[in-house]
């Protein structure tokens, strides 16, 4: 296990750095000046040089890359050019509201797809079966934005039921902070629920066709017993692979979500992070996105152990 663990944490820090060193390039690739971007459009050329100076510009970008990485590695992601506040204090403002959002969007794709793709597989080929498929194929192929607009005007226009956009901190009014997050958690999680209802279906057939399955039928066993104790453990492994691999998806569905509902997390934060051409926030904000990212999967592969037992740390079967 330790060698596993030495192995994955070393394959995580060269795919951060690899990251780190595509996300810094590419910011410096958006057209524009940041020099003029923090003077000022008035600002004459002296004024332009003092600032490239003061902030390291007219280095060469393998100097600033290095120096950026070791400012980085001591917790230290540099200023905002636009509010001239530490990009980790704006990322730990902003990321625990598209935590919170990303997790309820969790809950609500759980909720229906886990449910819906076991069920579908216990009733294949049948209307049910076919019903469940046609939803899932919709919540694919709806758009978040038209989903969230149609959502504003119903619940919130005409309804009235729900605030149609805001944020409310959840210490702060836990009741009203659910009823602003439900909106936009249910159209992210809406989009993850399809992917996973379709995974969860053939995962479950492929399952209950295997030989073990049959063993448990002929034993006696009920329908319920089968499925809860010998199907779903060994049938959620490959969804909870795909789940790691949607959370990526999931925080990127955030940028438009919260644009839509007017939620201060991170998805609105990389926009005008962009739009501004905060050169440091947006290097900050994508970098941890990224590890964010690197340490959900690495989490996802843990977790097939204890799914089942006969899979080992390192991924090869006990006794194999």
């Amino acid at each position: 296990m330790l060698d596993y663990l030495l192995q994955r944490g070393l394959l995580s820090v060269v795919t951060l750095a690899v990251i780190s060193l595509v996300v810094f390039t590419g910011v410096r690739l958006i057209p524009g000046d940041p020099a003029r971007v923090l003077a000022g459009t008035d600002a004459d050329e002296a004024g332009l040089d003092e600032i490239r100076e003061k902030y390291g510009l007219n280095d060469p970008i393998p100097v600033q890359y290095l120096r950026w990485v070791g400012l980085a590695l001591r917790g230290d992601l540099g200023e905002s050019i636009r509010t001239r506040e530490p990009v980790a204090r704006t990322v730990a403002m902003k990321l625990p509201i598209t935590l919170e959002l990303a997790c309820l969007s969790l809950l609500v794709a759980l909720a229906l797809a886990l449910p819906a793709g076991v069920f579908a597989a216990l009733r294949r080929n049948t209307v049910w079966d076919v019903l469940a498929n046609g939803v899932s194929l919709c919540g694919l192929s709806v758009p978040n934005f038209w989903l969230g607009i149609m959502l504003i005007l119903l619940l919130s226009v005409r309804l009235g039921w729900l605030p149609a956009s805001g944020f409310v901190p959840l210490l702060e009014d836990p009741l009203g902070n659910l009823r602003r997050m439900l909106m936009p958690a249910f159209v992210l999680g809406t989009g993850l629920a399809a992917v996973l209802m379709r995974q969860t279906r053939n995962s479950m057939l492929e399952v209950l066709s295997a030989d073990y399955i049959r063993t448990a039928y002929s034993k006696g066993l009920r329908q319920r017993a089968v499925v809860l104790r010998h199907a779903i453990r060994n049938g959620l492994i490959p969804v909870v692979t795909v789940l790691g691999l949607q959370m990526g998806a999931l925080m990127s569905g955030a940028v438009v979500t919260e644009q839509i509902f007017v939620v201060p997390g991170f998805g609105r934060l990389i926009v005008e992070a962009v739009f501004t051409r905060d050169y440091p926030l947006v290097q900050g904000v994508v970098l941890i996105t990224a590890s964010a990212y690197v340490l959900v999967n690495f989490l996802v592969d843990l977790s097939y152990s204890l799914l089942n037992p006969r899979i080992r740390i390192r991924g090869t079967a006990r006794g194999a």
